[in-house]
């Protein structure tokens, strides 16, 4: 199996593992060679999918655990597009819950649940209309892996008109993964190769 093919899914006697799916796909994101590369062509189809959806309000988050990294993306579509707000999210770990509080390129962070870094001032709540979601791994379809911690699912659970943007890398990508009653589709899944999801036919990702 090459670097970037699908990856298989290990199953036991309950069905899919995702645990150890995870840890596969964690190891394999770990070990990606040109990185710098593979994260250039990744924003840049970022930069032109968000340019041209022209978001009021953009949810993002802090990378961790060698994820795509997006705030560089976010200081260069605020001067793209001058007047779009942003918003990073801020974990509860003991109501397993997360809210988006206002944030601009430049603006103090500081370690929150987890370790991940979240905004220093979080008194306001913010509601995006476009979200970016860290995708583990993913599937053609638009069905994301994640940590098995539930944040993404449960925010969007009720928030269909939020349009989700999942960032991944090809490596990730997964053969098949069965959806479990929690899970939340995503629009769009874009790596550095192309897009995937619901809305990918329609996705802005040539350059």
């Amino acid at each position: 199996m090459s670097p970037d093919s699908p990856t298989a899914i290990p199953t036991g006697a309950h069905g899919q593992d995702r645990a150890a799916l995870r840890r596969e796909l964690l190891a394999r994101r770990e070990r990606l060679e040109d990185r710098d590369t593979k994260d250039a062509a990744l924003g840049a189809a970022l930069l032109r999918k968000l340019i041209a959806l022209r978001p009021a309000c953009l949810g993002a988050y802090c990378a961790t655990r060698g994820e795509f990294d997006p705030l560089p993306i976010l200081a260069q579509l605020a001067r793209a597009l001058p007047g779009v707000r942003f918003a990073l999210p801020v974990v509860d770990a003991r109501a397993r819950r997360m809210r988006f509080v206002p944030w601009m390129p430049g603006d103090a962070l500081q370690a929150g649940a987890y370790g991940i870094d979240e905004p220093a001032h979080a008194a306001a709540t913010a509601e995006p209309d476009t979200l970016l979601v860290p995708c583990v791994g993913f599937v053609e379809a638009g069905l994301r892996l994640g940590y098995g911690g539930g944040y993404y699912d449960r925010y969007l659970a009720g928030r269909s008109e939020v349009y989700t943007i999942g960032l991944a890398y090809a490596a990730c990508e997964l053969d098949d993964l069965r959806a479990e009653p929690h899970d939340q589709l995503l629009d769009l899944i874009l790596t550095e190769t192309g897009a995937h999801g619901l809305d990918a036919d329609a996705a802005d990702t040539q350059g």
